[in-house]
């Protein structure tokens, strides 16, 4: 596998239908087959929201997924699979070429992803100024620190959500300011509050999948 992928996944849908889809903090390259159509390939957008995506009958998907702040060459990368059928070491092949993650930039994904509550202390762990990581975060992902601070604060908060505590003992485990915080939060990014989430709905298994945070 290549260095720049995360996970790769497929799916293949019957019938017309609906698939939810939440923020990961990661893009994907996604080949699209329709039937009786060449396959479409593109680069997803990084999510800021859950979002539906609408699949036809018989249409075929695989994805791989890349590693969060990842540079990608997207026109370079799509140019190389246009069109084509391409097993997954021609497809490797050519994610290592268009992508690559920088150390300072994984060092900061890291770091943002961890247990800090402030884009300050995110800085200050790293030995940079809270300037210069918000220049390295929007030149390497077009978003600030404070979107990926979020992001995985929620992630891993949903991810661990249960019901041997109570939601407000767990918005103040997971550094939310209170219950209400941690609720426009979940709602904001996965479009459900939390308990709805503990459910078990489709948010809380795709949670369990490899992502950020």
């Amino acid at each position: 596998m290549s260095e720049a992928v995360l996970a790769t996944w497929q799916t293949a849908s019957r019938t017309d239908s609906a698939a939810v889809v939440i923020p990961d903090g990661c893009r994907d390259l996604i080949m699209w087959a329709a039937p009786g159509q060449r396959p479409r390939w593109f680069v997803s957008a990084l999510a800021g929201r859950t979002k539906i995506a609408s699949l036809g009958a018989g249409d075929y998907l695989k994805g791989y997924r890349l590693k969060p702040w990842v540079r990608i060459d997207i026109n370079g990368l799509l140019g190389s699979v246009r069109n084509q059928y391409l097993d997954d070491r021609e497809i490797y092949c050519r994610i290592d070429r268009f992508c690559r993650l920088s150390a300072s930039a994984n060092e900061a994904q890291s770091c943002l992803a961890a247990d800090v509550v402030t884009v300050a202390q995110a800085a200050g762990r790293l030995g940079v100024s809270q300037r210069s990581l918000q220049r390295l975060a929007m030149r390497k992902t077009g978003r600030p620190p404070s979107f990926w601070l979020m992001l995985a604060r929620v992630r891993k908060s949903a991810r661990l959500l249960s019901g041997q505590v109570s939601l407000a003992e767990h918005a103040d485990a997971h550094n939310f300011s209170d219950q209400a915080h941690m609720t426009r939060e979940f709602r904001r990014w996965l479009n459900i509050s939390p308990s709805l989430l503990r459910s078990g709905v489709e948010q809380f298994s795709q949670l369990q999948n490899p992502g950020y945070g």
